[in-house]
Parts: C-alpha cells; sequence; structure tokens
C-alpha cells in the first residue's frame, strides 16, 4: 500500500486561509507556539523529536520552523529523522510549534518515547555449572518441549529446532562469548553506536553485553541455547540463529534506537544476505510512536512502508514462491512482552497492532502476579524462575530469573519451530498457530490475563506437521487502513485515536499520522466498528495537545464514548499493498457561553476565519459569526446577562486554517466584570471562572489574560486555542 500524502487543494480563498492565519493574527506577549504546547506525559527525551519527512531536504523546513536545532540520525528506509532540538525548547512546545506551522513535507512529529531496561521479577537463584541444567527446566515440561522435539514434522525425518531460521534479538546485547551460544550467531547490529563498532556492524561471536547488561544473553538462551552440546540448558529453538540486535547503551533505549534496529535488520543494511524471520523484543513502555510502528509494519508485511514497494530481501523465493515479482515471499513475526506493571493496561510496542503481545505463567500453570493484561494479549509462556544463559563475565554461566522477558522469546523459540516449516506464512498465521494450539490454562476461552493460553509446543508441532501433510489450513489475516477525514472540506485528521471494535471491545488500535491514515496489519479478518477514541488510560494523551476539544474526549477510558464512524470488514485476503480501506469523517460540535452580574456590555469573542479577506477576525453578537451562531447580544442591562456562540454544522475546520480562539470584548464596557465561561465539545462540558475583565480591554488583550488566570487558578484548564473538526 502506497502512502498517499494529501495535498489540500481546495477554492482559491481556502489555500489562502493555509498560510494567511500566521501572518495576520495579531501576537500578544508571549510566542503563540509558546502558549500551547503538546502535553507529553509519557517517559520522553525532553531535548529530541522524531518527525517522518518525504524528502530529506524537508528536515531543513522542520529545523526553520523550530528555530535551529540539527538532525543526529536518519533512518532513510522510513524517512524518519532524530532531532535535537535548539538550546531552550523542549519536546512538548517543539511539537505545539510543528503541528501550528503545517511545515512541507512534515509526515509527522512525535517524541521519542523511552523505554526502561525491564527489572527481572522475584528473586534470582544462583545454578551450579556443572549441574544437568536442563532437567531443572520447568518451563520446558510444562510447554511438552522433549516431545515436540522428538516430533517428525515433514515425514522425512526432521524434528522442530528451529534450523535456519534467523531470530532477531532487540535488546540490551548479547554475550557471544557464552559457550552455551557458540556458533548462534551471524551478524548483528548495534543502534546505539556505543559499542564502536565499524558501521555499527555487531560480528559473531562478540560480546556486545559491554560487560554491564544481562537481559539481552538471558533472553537468548531462552530462546536458542545450543541444544544436544553436552553444556547447560538449550533454548526452545535450539538450532535456530541469533541476530544481535543492540539497543541500550544505558538503562534506557527509544522509539528512534528500536526503530533503526528493526530497520536495519529487515533491509540487510550490512548487506550479508542475511535478514530475520522473527523478531523479538523484551521491553516496552508508555506512548504510541509512529517511527516504531511504522517500523513494526514494515517488517509484519514486508513491504516498505513510505514508498509501498517490496522490501527486497523478503521477495527472495522463498518456500517455492517467485522471486522478484513484487510480493513478499516470508515476513517477519513479532513477540513482543505485554509488560511487569500487573495492571490492565497498554504498553508499547506491546500494543500495535499485528505483533505476538506475550504474558507470563507460573509453574503453578497460572497467571504470574506481575503480568500485565489487557485485550491486545495473544498468549502466555512461562516467566517465573527461568533458567538461561548469564553473560560469562559475571562469573556465572546460567541463571533464574522472572518476567514477561522471559516468557516472550520462549514464544520466539515456538514461532522459529513454525517458520522452519512454513517459511511463507504470515505473522497473523503464525499467531493463530500459536493460539489455537495453546493449553486454556485461565477463565474458558480468551482471556485478558493469558489470551488464548499458555503455548504447548507439541500441540503446536503436531499442528504444523497437519499443516505441511496438507490435512490442516493455516487461517490468514488481512490488513485495514483507515482514514480519518473532517467532514468540511475534507481535511486529514492528525494524531487521532481509531480504535476496530468487536461486540463493544477494542481488538486493535492505531493512530492517524499527519496524513490522517491509521494502518492496522495483520489484523484478525472480520467485522468491525471504526471508532475514534480521544483520551482513555492506555498512553496517557501523550498525543493529545488538549483532549478535552478532541472529537472523542473520553473521561473514563470507555470505547463506547467515542464517536462511532462506521464498520470495516477486514478480508483475509486484503494486503498492505491492497487494505480493506475505509475514509470516516469527523465533525465537531461547540458551544461557547459567557455569563457575569455585573451591568457591562460585554461581548463573548470567537476569532474565526474570514475567507474571502483572507485573514482572522474576532466576531462577537454585534458583527455576527462566520462559522458560527451567536445569541442576542446582551449590554448588560439586565444582570446576569449572558451570550452564547454554537458552532454551525458547516464550519471551517481547524486543521486547514488554525485554532479557533475563545475571548470577551470590553471595548464596549464602562465598568469591570467577572465572567464565567462554559465550554461544551462534542458532549463534554467544562466551566471556567470567575475570570476578571477590565472594562475598554479588548479580545487579544483578554484572550491571555483568561488564559494566564486560569493557568495560575483552576486545575484542569487546557487553552481556548480550540480544535474543531
Amino acid at each position: 500500500m502506497k502512502r498517499i500524502y494529501w495535498t489540500l487543494i481546495l477554492a482559491a480563498g481556502l489555500l489562502a486561509a493555509c498560510t494567511a492565519p500566521n501572518a495576520t493574527r495579531p501576537k500578544a506577549n508571549p510566542s503563540e507556539a509558546a502558549a500551547r504546547p503538546v502535553a507529553i506525559t509519557a517517559d520522553h527525551a525532553p531535548d529530541q523529536i522524531v518527525v517522518g519527512y518525504q524528502d530529506p531536504a524537508d528536515l531543513d523546513a522542520v529545523l526553520g520552523a523550530l528555530g535551529g536545532g540539527r538532525v543526529l540520525k536518519r533512518i532513510d528506509a522510513l524517512k524518519a529523522a532524530l532531532i535535537e532540538l535548539p538550546a531552550g525548547l523542549d519536546a512538548s512546545h517543539a511539537l505545539g510549534q510543528l503541528r501550528g506551522n503545517k511545515v512541507p513535507g512534515l509526515r509527522y512529529a512525535q517524541p521519542n518515547f523511552k523505554h526502561p531496561l525491564p527489572k527481572p521479577q522475584g528473586n534470582a537463584v544462583v545454578q551450579a555449572l556443572n549441574d544437568p541444567l536442563e532437567a531443572q527446566k520447568w518451563d520446558h515440561d510444562v510447554m511438552q518441549a522433549a516431545a515436540a522435539w522428538a516430533t517428525d514434522v515433514d515425514g522425512a525425518g526432521t524434528k522442530p529446532d528451529g534450523a535456519g531460521v534467523v531470530i532477531g534479538v532487540v535488546d540490551t546485547g548479547i554475550d557471544g562469548t557464552h559457550p552455551d551460544l557458540t556458533g548462534a550467531f551471524v551478524q548483528g547490529y548495534d543502534a546505539t553506536g556505543c559499542l564502536g563498532l565499524t558501521n555499527n556492524v555487531i560480528p559473531p561471536g562478540y560480546d556486545a553485553s559491554q560487560y554491564r547488561f544481562i537481559h539481552g544473553t538471558h533472553v537468548a538462551g531462552i530462546a536458542a541455547a545450543r541444544g544436544n552440546n553436552g553444556q547447560g540448558v538449550a533454548g526452545v529453538a535450539y538450532n535456530a540463529t541469533l541476530m544481535d540486535l543492540k539497543v541500550f547503551c544505558s538503562n534506557t533505549t527509544d522509539d528512534f534506537t528500536i526503530a533503526d534496529a528493526i530497520t536495519a535488520a529487515i533491509t540487510d543494511r550490512d548487506g550479508d544476505g542475511v535478514v530475520p524471520d522473527v523478531i523479538t523484543m523484551s521491553l516496552g513502555g508508555k506512548g504510541y510512536g509512529q517511527v516504531l510502528k511504522d517500523a513494526i509494519d514494515s517488517a509484519l508485511t514486508g513491504y516498505d512502508v513510505v514508498t509501498g514497494s517490496v522490501l527486497a530481501p523478503y521477495d527472495d523465493g522463498t518456500a517455492g514462491k517467485t522471486a522478484g515479482d513484487g510480493v513478499p515471499d516470508r515476513t517477519v513475526t513479532i513477540t513482543v512482552a505485554m509488560g511487569n506493571s500487573s495492571q490492565d493496561e497498554v504498553e508499547y510496542p506491546a500494543g500495535y497492532p499485528g505483533i505476538i503481545a506475550v504474558g507470563a505463567t507460573n509453574a503453578r500453570d497460572e497467571k504470574a502476579d506481575f503480568s500485565t493484561s489487557g485485550a491486545h494479549i495473544s498468549v502466555s509462556a512461562p516467566g517465573v524462575d527461568i533458567l538461561s544463559t548469564w553473560p560469562t563475565w559475571t562469573g556465572q554461566l546460567y541463571y533464574r530469573i522472572s518476567g514477561t522477558s522471559m516468557a516472550t522469546p520462549e514464544v520466539a523459540g515456538a514461532v522459529a519451530m513454525v517458520k522452519q516449516f512454513l517459511p511463507g506464512v504470515s505473522a497473523y498465521e503464525v499467531r493463530r498457530l500459536l493460539e489455537a494450539t495453546a493449553d486454556d490454562i485461565g477463565p474458558s476461552g480468551f482471556d485478558r490475563g493469558t489470551g488464548w493460553g499458555r503455548i504447548n509446543l507439541k500441540k503446536l508441532v503436531d499442528r504444523v506437521h497437519d499443516v505441511v501433510a496438507g490435512t490442516a489450513q493455516t487461517e490468514k489475516g488481512g490488513v485495514a487502513a483507515v482514514t480519518v477525514v473532517t467532514e468540511n472540506y475534507t481535511v486529514p485528521v492528525p494524531y487521532s485515536d481509531v480504535q476496530l471494535l468487536q461486540n463493544g471491545e477494542v481488538k486493535y488500535r492505531a493512530k492517524t499520522n499527519d496524513n490522517g491514515e491509521a494502518v492496522f496489519a495483520e489484523v484478525a479478518p472480520g467485522t468491525y466498528d471504526v471508532m475514534v477514541a480521544g483520551e482513555d488510560v492506555t498512553d496517557a494523551n501523550a498525543w493529545a495537545p488538549w483532549p478535552f476539544e478532541r472529537v472523542s474526549w473520553d473521561a473514563d477510558g470507555d470505547p463506547s464514548n467515542g464517536v462511532t464512524l462506521g464498520t470495516l470488514t477486514v478480508n483475509p485476503a486484503s494486503t498492505y499493498a491492497s487494505p480493506d480501506a475505509l475514509t470516516a469523517t469527523l465533525n465537531s460540535t461547540m458551544q461557547v457561553k459567557i455569563e457575569w452580574s455585573a451591568s457591562a456590555d460585554l461581548d463573548l469573542a470567537v476569532e474565526e476565519f474570514n475567507l474571502s479577506a483572507g485573514s482572522l477576525q474576532w466576531s462577537t453578537a454585534k458583527t455576527g459569526g462566520l462559522w458560527g451562531t451567536f445569541s442576542s447580544d446582551a449590554d448588560g442591562s439586565s444582570t446576569p446577562a449572558s451570550e452564547s456562540y454554537t458552532l454551525n454544522p458547516n464550519h471551517l475546520p481547524t486543521p486547514a486554517v488554525g485554532y479557533y480562539r475563545i475571548s470577551v470584548d470590553a471595548t464596549h464596557a464602562t465598568s469591570d466584570a467577572n465572567v464565567t465561561l462554559t465550554l461544551t465539545m462534542n458532549g463534554v462540558t467544562k466551566s471556567f471562572g470567575p475570570i476578571p475583565i477590565a472594562a475598554g480591554s479588548d479580545p487579544d488583550t483578554n484572550f491571555w489574560n483568561i488564559f494566564f488566570t486560569l493557568m495560575n487558578t483552576q486545575a484542569g484548564f487546557d487553552n481556548f486555542f480550540v480544535t474543531v473538526y
């Protein structure tokens, strides 16, 4: 699916409107951009942002809009750049500036969200080096690993051990010198650059743990420690190949670094001809980022999400398919840890569509206490007291630790077993094989704690055997694309939360980019309600500058409070190149009211764009509204007095012309007054005040007076730059 970047082609007056607001709007003491920062509550790099561009030359315009800064790094395959902000400008204000200035060529702008190094859960227990360690692998016992390894899958005596499958481990870096990992590696990639290697390529057998990190080595051993070598333990896919994708140089990583590692792997940046079949990520955090979503979508679909062309390494004639025909012959399946919060919530990347989100279970075959729950979970796997490889420099070679970090590579190993025999299956086909053969250990059927159940390796490979033999089939998923535009003037709506629901429950979520498009890759076929749902508990309004005024403002996280845009049927035949698509329209409702008791002639003022004049103007009941209707003019002769403004159904949307501002005109007043202001947006009402208004003051002066008064005195105040769709 080639992305279509929207060019606003409207009447000449509206074209003028798109450039006129910044030039004609009167300025107050602080800059407008400084007064409307984007709220970012998820952890992020305060001095950086990530932007998507159409052409590298567009980055000059971005830096110009920011008043400086520099490009630290680019991911050319994603047309994404990491920008260091100029001194004195933080990410919150930088995003506000970019979203208000309509920079040409800018596809999106986002915070560079941080992801902490996962902390092992529970107490670690040292194992003696010469113990019969495989006999202590309770996790293998409960998953029936030994029985799976003994299975003849293809009728030719081939056993499921992951041979020929490449697992990319996105983590802290692996100790490639470990004796139980010897010979397991192909070239990897250090996205942090902190190892100082040529072209950041990690050679096979290199210790990329920096004599500091243990996490990646433990994860790698769970997935693919060598088997039948007389040493320590065996991984689930004990003959699979490992690709070390290092993303930690300190105790945190970030969206851009993770996206860079994934992209380097799937585009064969090192040129050795080897790309991953599986990627596993035992990490996560709050905050939805487009750059990481794009990298994941490329891996899941085999397409360059910017150009719409197939990634060359995945058009290779695998499984008897035709090489070079522009259709992916294989793709990447991604496993991601749900998280260790013990809460029902969404962390990313686990919350992106199309991946396999993994929860943890204990030796009693129950959900682990720490394991995060949610509707996006796929399956669970053992994640408590898991024995695996430990960096050699610690003086120990094996350790037991706990976490969804440990459960996730168990599933990655299971995926490698599938890919060994079915290399051309899609990410959704693999996911459904895992889900359909899992042991249902929680409430009957799917549940938010354990998903479809704890994986069973023997049942899994038996099903793969049936597929290979032609007595069973896999289940195919599809790709959906929802484009959100305004009902009036058809302007793309960026940064809106799009959710696909069935029976009132959110199944998948994504956000629109600057072009109004949200993509759902490798999702279950079926018919979904398509809903825009604003502020919710999943990522703490990290994208929403003013969630109060969003079309779908959702106070309690219940998606039923959102705006239903229609239904969309996802078919198993749909692909990234030809998705099931829906164009959905939004239309805001807004009413503003001021009330006051003093006998003063005040006027509610709303700043609107005058198409014929090509400029902004303050409208009042005395002048009449352009895009809304005022109540009758109240001159204060009777008290209490009030005036209101109701936005017309046919109105000019914010994305075309900038924000509607709300203020009070007191130029006709001869006495001061205190005003209460009530704003109802899309069915949600907030009241502010009392606000002192001085006689003779104009709307511009009062706008900033209201802004700073409420900012300093009233909790819950957002802004009176109002966004309407």
